[in-house]
């Protein structure tokens, strides 16, 4: 019995002395002074008797107030002595209106942090701390935001032409021009040999049809129909029947119907 009396006095006091044991609470907020959009680590440090509690049973809440948090926050825990110290590290930054600076220099207060500890037994014990505040500084001077108006402003036309884009029109138009006469140098000689050939064509076979269609007509037709082919001929190389066209039209003997179908028909394959 004297055992079992020892041992609950025992265990209240430990409970007791956890319990009254003090929870502390630190907060800081680096650099104090900032401008818009700059990082701030935000950090809140709880100090507790290792012996009362668990490590995970302490829990940090830290409101970042009108700053945002620009990463994931971070908690670390370890033991220093007799003491557990849990940190709760925050990347913040002001990125709205409310904490934004309007005339001058904004003194932005972060709400108190609270630490809440379950103790055994003797359920969860709170603890706040002290809030702490920064100072976002406008990046522009007041006195130099209203000196003069901002240059996109006064921009509402399009600059005068300086005249250097006058110079250049005279060059490049000759250089258009000279490309140009080169195009047509070479289409023309692209397209020239190939017309030739095609004009000597028609031309042989005109003077074809005329001397087969001479050999029902008057001796002089069939002499001028001949000579039309010796020159046709000649102009195509094909010399045998360019002189035996030749030798037709000039000869004293009349041509007959039948020597001027033959040539006519030597000249078609002359020219095929």
């Amino acid at each position: 019995m004297r055992f079992l009396v020892l041992g609950i006095v025992a265990g209240w006091l430990a409970v007791g002395g956890a319990h009254a044991a003090p929870i502390r609470v630190q907060a800081d907020a680096q650099p104090a002074k900032v401008g818009v959009g700059d990082p701030i680590r935000y950090a809140v440090v709880a100090r507790v008797p290792a012996s009362a509690v668990d490590a995970s049973s302490v829990r940090i809440f830290a409101d970042a107030g009108a700053l945002v948090e620009t990463a994931p926050a971070r908690t670390t825990r370890r033991v220093e002595g007799s003491t557990l110290v849990v940190t709760l590290v925050q990347q913040v930054a002001c990125l709205d209106l409310p904490c934004a600076p309007a005339g001058g220099a904004h003194r932005v207060r972060l709400p108190a942090p609270r630490v809440a500890v379950e103790l055994t037994g003797r359920g969860t014990v709170t603890s706040r701390g002290e809030p702490v505040a920064v100072v976002v500084e406008p990046r522009v001077a007041g006195v130099d935001v209203g000196a003069a108006t901002p240059p996109y402003r006064q921009q509402t036309a399009l600059p005068a032409a300086d005249g250097r884009g006058g110079r250049l029109v005279a060059p490049l138009t000759i250089v258009a021009a000279v490309f140009a006469l080169v195009a047509l140098l070479l289409a023309v000689v692209v397209v020239w040999p190939r017309s030739r050939p095609r004009a000597h064509e028609a031309e042989l076979a005109r003077a074809v049809r005329l001397l087969r269609e001479s050999a029902g007509r008057p001796v002089p037709d069939r002499r001028r129909a001949a000579d039309l082919v010796s020159r046709v001929t000649g102009s195509v190389g094909a010399r045998s029947v360019a002189d035996d066209a030749a030798e037709l039209a000039w000869s004293e003997r009349s041509p007959k119907p039948e020597g001027t179908v033959a040539l006519a028909e030597r000249a078609r394959e002359a020219g095929s």
